[in-house]
């Protein structure tokens, strides 16, 4: 045992939080963190790639290993990696990136304008397509006769018999607590009740007795259960009508920043429940906490919800086991749930209320992408669409009204930021445009929330990439041209590897050079090759390229800065024309808010998760050679990419 090794264990306090955990000695402090309820930030899941999680040791002994992602003047500054600290005495660690978890930005999720259109133009769709704008919810006012020597049947009979003159005769059922509250509500109203139901023609189920002065619209919840982000609205049945909006990062976040990380720390021993309550109690209800403490609402008055979200979500919400998703055949527990209810899953609205997750096509393409689908309306197009999803993960769907194919890209987190050395989320402070002069190769950059910077997030890399490409910083690999004379332009000691400084240390919030050197670029180069090699191979399966696809859609957080022009010089989009591309926003959310206010779109869901033929890129040979030629900036056929140089608004700027 070292000096000051405590084997009963030792007191970790976190600050600013203030928070104190014991453990035993060899825990990293990473663990301890989690343990702790202390979020710190771990893109890659604790293995120590990622060099997010930085901390400094205030007071205490402890032991590391040294990782690449800090440098040498970083560890006389006295930060460590949490995941490669080990604990050996109580200690006092400061957190370095404290805004992580409250600092996540999402479009503004309130509806204005130009939202509202967007509802009344879906809303249309619906009903264009003959589908009822109806959520299958519905308020009963009933006036029972109180009971008599006479008439003594019981309560719930009573009730049955109340429901059977209104709506017809029909099996009725609840559940057992609602049941129990049935005696004391009748009575405390004088057997005036309002009665909630879901169903329809011969089969009901009371959700909720209410008294008769308990008139209030009913409400409902979707929810978008985004890898990084998760976004909700609170939203009147009756009326379609957004109350409320709110959106947080998903604590999940801590455990890895994408899916296979998160299913790999689920296997550990206590991990699924860990990683379920990260997303119920520790983001999903606190969402429902701060809509309904804003609009005065009781939780309970929430009679249902929509999620929406990737397959692996869909697993960890429920608390199923996800890790088949990753192995071959690469089989999901589900794809269509079984009936379940709030209590089911532990969200805090409405115990009785049915909970609705909308059903996914395969293990990597899932309800998120189904709802995106029916959001755009591929389901009913007659042109030729490709739908992208450029989120944590990179899914495609290419189809119309008479098919559909769908594929999930291999692309990695580098379009949140993850796997770069500099890269973050779509965050306060996260550097989203960048542009280069050609002459001198100083860059010019915006700043999400504005003031300085301290990372850039995926639409940022897309801009700079495409700026160093254009003015010649890099060449076609991605590697930097060391002989150009800027002082932006160095070499990296610790990593052997030139990079380009877009922010010197002076101008940024925490005081450290904001970089990008040839290992992000190797990386981000290879992310977007695996989407444009998915695009080609998908096209292939229908006998098509990308000269057949007539309108692209974009969605996820990525494309509300997506400029077109640089994404198509890096050769991550197709050429096509400037009208041909379409920004729809978080079409998960979206596509949830239409399962939400009609059944019938919730039938409509599950249709497109059957008819959507799932494409498994790793089965196509063609695949890896697609993906070795778009490994290049922007392609080693360059023929794809000089189409449209010369024709009118085409989406292009050379190279």
């Amino acid at each position: 045992m070292r000096k000051g090794e405590n084997m009963d264990g030792c007191n970790i306090l976190f600050k600013p939080q203030n928070r104190t955990v014991k453990v035993k000695i060899g825990t990293t402090v990473l663990e301890a963190a989690r343990r702790a309820g202390v979020f710190i930030d771990a893109p890659c899941g604790g293995r120590g790639h990622c060099g997010k999680c930085r901390i400094k040791i205030l007071e205490g002994n402890y032991s590391y290993e040294k990782s690449p992602a800090l440098s040498d003047e970083d560890y006389e500054r006295g930060l460590c990696l949490a995941c490669l600290t080990y604990v050996r005495s109580d200690m006092v660690v400061e957190i370095q990136e404290v805004k992580a978890a409250s600092d996540v930005l999402v479009e503004d999720l309130t509806p204005g304008e130009e939202e509202e259109g967007w509802i009344k133009k879906a809303r249309r769709m619906l009903q264009a397509s003959g589908m009822a704008i109806k959520s299958g919810f519905e308020k009963i006012k009933l006036n029972l006769a109180p009971p008599t020597l006479d008439d003594n049947i019981p309560d719930w009979e009573r009730l049955c018999r109340g429901l059977e003159k209104r709506l017809g005769f029909a099996s009725y059922k609840c559940s057992l607590d609602l049941l129990k509250k049935l005696p004391g509500t009748l009575r405390r109203n004088g057997f005036e009740i309002n009665v909630v139901l879901q169903g329809e023609k011969d089969e009901y189920e009371i959700i909720d007795i209410r008294g008769s002065d308990e008139d209030k619209p009913l409400y409902g919840i979707s929810v978008d259960v985004g890898t990084t982000t998760v976004a909700a609205n609170l939203v009147e049945l009756e009326t379609g009508k957004i109350k409320e909006s709110a959106c947080a990062g998903n604590l999940q976040i801590q455990y890895g920043a994408d899916v296979i990380s998160r299913i790999i720390y689920s296997t550990r021993e206590g991990g699924l429940s860990t990683l379920n309550r990260a997303i119920i109690d520790g983001t999903i209800n606190r969402l429902v906490e701060e809509m309904t403490a804003r609009s005065g609402l009781n939780p309970e008055e929430i009679v249902f919800g929509v999620f929406a979200g990737n397959t692996t979500m869909a697993h960890l919400l429920l608390g199923v086991e996800a890790e088949n998703i990753r192995l071959e055949p690469y089989i999901p527990a589900f794809r269509n749930h079984p009936p379940l209810k709030a209590r089911d899953v532990g969200i805090r609205i409405n115990p009785d209320a049915p909970v609705f997750i909308v059903p996914g096509v395969a293990s990597y393409v899932g309800g998120d992408i189904v709802a995106g689908v029916l959001a755009a309306g591929i389901w009913k197009s007659d042109e030729k669409v490709l739908f992208i999803d450029l989120g944590t993960n990179g899914e495609l769907v290419f189809g119309n009204r008479e098919v559909m194919v769908a594929c999930a890209c291999s692309a990695g987190p580098a379009f949140e930021g993850g796997e770069m050395s500099c890269g973050m989320r779509a965050m306060r402070g996260a550097i989203d445009e960048v542009t280069i002069d050609a002459r001198t190769f100083e860059p010019s950059y915006s700043v999400i929330g504005g003031g300085k910077p301290r990372g850039i997030c995926g639409s940022g890399f897309i801009d700079l990439i495409a700026a160093m490409f254009l003015s010649g910083i890099i060449d076609p690999r991605g590697k930097i041209n060391a002989n150009l004379k800027s002082e932006r332009i160095r070499f990296d000691k610790d990593l052997e590897v030139y990079e380009y400084v877009v922010a010197f240390k002076d101008e940024t919030e925490d005081g450290r050079d904001i970089t990008i050197n040839e290992i992000d670029l190797d990386n981000f180069i290879r992310a977007k090759g695996a989407v444009y090699a998915g695009i080609r191979t998908l096209l292939n399966t229908l006998a098509m390229d990308t000269r057949d696809i007539e309108k692209i859609i974009i969605a996820g957080g990525i494309g509300r800065k997506l400029d077109i022009k640089n994404s198509i010089a890096i050769g991550l989009l197709p050429v096509l024309e400037e009208e041909k591309f379409i920004y729809i926003g978080n079409s998960s959310l979206k596509g949830a808010y239409l399962c939400l206010i009609s059944d019938d779109a919730r039938k409509k869901a599950k249709q497109i998760a059957e008819s959507i033929t799932y494409v498994e890129l790793s089965a196509f040979p063609s695949y890896m050679e697609e993906f070795t030629a778009a490994c290049f900036l922007p392609h080693t056929d360059a023929e794809l990419f000089s189409a449209g140089k010369k024709e009118k608004n085409f989406f292009y700027s050379g190279y």
